[in-house]
């Protein structure tokens, strides 16, 4: 009996340890074609919940003013209000929010730009971040042609945390065991 105490706390522990790891991303998809001073632009951001409900997720986005005006930003198919919070600086928050939960993947929203760009050339335009976290100013790509970018995703923890948290719960639960099985 002490046996099986003590092994259903080690997998108790490891349970709980993986549940709260989940995950959830958005991806930035360029328009595609060539595009022309005046233009306006519409970028689509994609959301992925991987399987989780939510009724409310946000995700920023930075753009380069030099290049870009900010014109709007609409709603997709997966939550029924987006909002704005300007930040300044080409940097602003999209929030969107549904009464009923959300979860699978599709458009979170469309954000329109106009090309103010003064001469021809590439450039990353825009990228999203983490607004809970530190942004740093995009790097140049080295693209002719905009393609879809790679993004962090949100809500993972740290994999250097998350080891730690584990191998303290290894070492609690080997120690419950020692301490189980040696009184036997």
């Amino acid at each position: 009996m002490k046996r099986f105490l003590a092994v259903l706390l080690c997998l108790l522990s490891f349970a709980l340890y993986a549940s709260s790891a989940y995950a959830l991303s958005f991806d930035l998809i360029a328009p595609s074609g060539e595009l022309a001073r005046g233009q306006d632009v519409r970028f689509t951001v994609n959301v992925d919940t991987e399987g989780k409900s939510l009724s409310s997720t946000s995700i920023g986005m930075t753009y380069e003013t030099q290049y870009l005006e900010y014109v709007s930003v609409t709603s997709g198919d997966s939550f029924t209000t987006i909002s704005v919070d300007v930040q300044g600086d080409g940097k602003f928050i999209i929030t969107g929010t549904s009464t009923t939960p959300y979860s699978g993947s599709g458009v979170f929203a469309y954000v329109t730009y106009k090309l103010i760009a003064t001469g021809p050339g590439s450039t990353q335009l825009c990228a999203l971040y983490n607004p809970q976290t530190p942004t740093a100013t995009p790097a140049p790509a080295a693209t002719s042609a905009p393609a879809p970018t790679a993004l962090p995703k949100t809500g993972q923890g740290n994999s250097t945390a998350q080891g730690a948290i584990l191998a303290s719960l290894f070492f609690v639960a080997a120690g419950i065991s020692l301490f189980v099985f040696k009184k036997t």
